[in-house]
């Protein structure tokens, strides 16, 4: 039995409908039943990495999880902390946690920092582990979907990175072809797309999907700021994403074969993710 925490999230979703499309037995973990829609034949129980106590249940039975916790307090890594000693107690056998790119280059924003202290903690449990390191999603691009389908404009910030994104699913693909098949304890995989993207391409890319061009517009760090804040998302979630992104400029370009090494398969592209989300852009 595979557990997937992080089951409702863009990663841990399109990893449950792999491994449920290949039969393969497999639990979502979830704090609410009630918000929550699985595909059939998977099993799904209640669990919440705040609150160790339920996560024994969670874990009955279980032989392999995906290590998905939702973000990092002042105190660090105490989620992970939690799963692993629940995990150790159930008997499991192997830990796949998602981490961030940023821990393969060092980076010292608040986002990788935390992740890389998580990183330690599932490479200190005694587990078998792996460690996946995917860079920019491709779902970046509903942050700038409003601004496309009312203005054909997209705003982007001064110094913004080129980055080789990577589709959700193909970071599933990985995830599932790690979980069902040895060979991968003790690796760290750094996951990319197949093609670097400056803004100007990603533009140009949603104008050829919809049928006309995008204008992109360059904000100042302080006008990207001030928007956030208008729409009501500031504060230090803010300032840790501006500051991976400023540094990310001096890695986010660089393409890994990993994703077809590891499936067999080339990365999906910005086309086809585009393409499975249209209707945000209009």
């Amino acid at each position: 039995m595979f557990l997937v925490t992080g089951a409702t999230g863009t990663v841990g979703s399109e990893l449950l409908a792999l491994l449920a499309g290949r039969n393969v037995p497999v639990r979502a973990m979830t704090r609410d039943l009630a918000k929550a829609t699985f595909p059939a034949g998977v099993e799904v129980a209640t669990g919440d990495f705040d609150r160790p106590g339920t996560l024994d249940a969670a874990l009955d039975g279980v032989d392999k999880v995906f290590v998905l916790p939702p973000g990092y307090g002042p105190d660090g890594p105490v989620q992970e902390r939690n799963l692993v000693a629940a995990a150790a107690r159930a008997g499991a056998s192997h830990l796949v946690k998602l981490s961030t790119s940023g821990v393969t280059f060092d980076a010292t924003d608040p986002i990788s920092t935390g992740h890389r202290l998580g990183e330690q903690v599932i490479m200190d449990s005694g587990l078998p582990w792996t460690i996946l390191r995917p860079g920019t999603f491709m779902v970046y691009l509903y942050g700038y979907a409003p601004a496309i389908a009312a203005e054909h404009t997209m705003y982007v910030t001064q110094g913004d990175p080129v980055s080789a994104m990577i589709h959700p699913r193909d970071i599933a693909a990985v995830a599932a072809h790690v979980l069902t098949t040895p060979g991968h304890d003790g690796q760290a995989y750094t996951l990319t797309g197949g093609r670097a993207l400056s803004p100007r391409d990603q533009a140009d890319i949603v104008g050829q999907v919809l049928g006309h061009p995008i204008k992109l517009v360059e904000r100042t760090p302080s006008e990207t700021r001030a928007e956030f804040e208008r729409l009501g998302w500031s504060g230090p979630r803010l300032e840790a994403l501006l500051e991976l992104k400023r540094q990310s400029t001096a890695w986010d370009r660089q393409v890994f074969d990993t994703v077809e090494r590891l499936t067999g398969q080339p990365p999906l592209t910005l086309h086809d993710w585009v393409r499975e989300n249209i209707h945000i852009f209009r």
